[in-house]
């Protein structure tokens, strides 16, 4: 590995996981309950894995409960439920078992993506022009999106020696939409929880299960035909 990727590397943990502590050792939870399921949840979410064309690395379903989690649990629980998540989507069912310089270094990425999509969810002055969940969660969505996508696209650009910009635009191109459709059904999750609950609300996440099989054949069939135009 290039020594600037080590560095860039090591300069995104460390902030990352400083982040991460702090807010996870100001513990809060005003429903244990809620926050085992929708843990457990992710965690299953985190083996529903997409791989990308042209990238390296997955994407997984667990992007959906983080962002429920932003608008629904506290920032502690949300940063423990994303580091969790992405452990699991790390080592589960990998080709080649990830390093855990790699490993700290997605839970970082994660972490400030967490931070970022939080801040933006819960600004006072962006609520007081526009409060409605559907809409502060899709800010909260993009601003995921751009720091995690950001951040892994400027360490393959240094790993792979390839233009920042055209690997983001990789990932701009497969994953955006795909982020889009996660930000929709958590404000569904959300905006249906205050009226029935938000047991009965998770009811419509199976949703986001058909949307991610439909995805992944989508990816699969224009990966099958890129190959053939080789």
């Amino acid at each position: 590995m290039p020594s600037k990727a080590k560095l860039f590397i090591a300069l995104a943990i460390i902030p990352g996981l400083t982040m991460l502590a702090l807010g996870v050792s100001h513990w809060e939870s005003a429903d244990p309950v809620r926050f085992t399921i929708y843990l457990l949840l992710a965690l299953v979410a985190s083996t529903l894995k997409v791989r990308l064309p042209g990238l390296t690395g997955t994407m997984s379903v667990n992007f959906l409960f983080i962002l429920i989690g932003v608008s629904q649990l506290s920032f502690s629980e949300t940063l423990a439920l994303g580091a969790v998540a992405t452990v699991t989507q790390c080592v589960w069912k990998t080709k080649m078992r990830p390093s855990v310089p790699q490993v700290l270094f997605n839970i970082a990425a994660l972490t400030m993506a967490i931070t970022s999509a939080h801040f933006i969810y819960h600004l006072p002055r962006i609520q007081q022009v526009n409060g409605r969940m559907p809409v502060l969660l899709a800010l909260a969505g993009c601003f995921f999106f751009m720091t995690n996508t950001m951040l892994v696209a400027t360490v393959l650009s240094l790993v792979e020696a390839r233009p920042f910009t055209r690997i983001w635009q990789q990932c701009y191109i497969w994953s955006f939409p795909y982020y889009l459709v996660g930000a929709g059904i958590a404000s569904l999750v959300g905006v249906s929880g205050q009226y029935v609950g938000w047991k009965t609300a998770l009811l419509i996440v199976p949703i986001m299960y058909l949307v991610y099989l439909h995805y992944r054949m989508y990816v699969e069939r224009e990966t099958v035909n890129a190959n053939a135009l080789k």
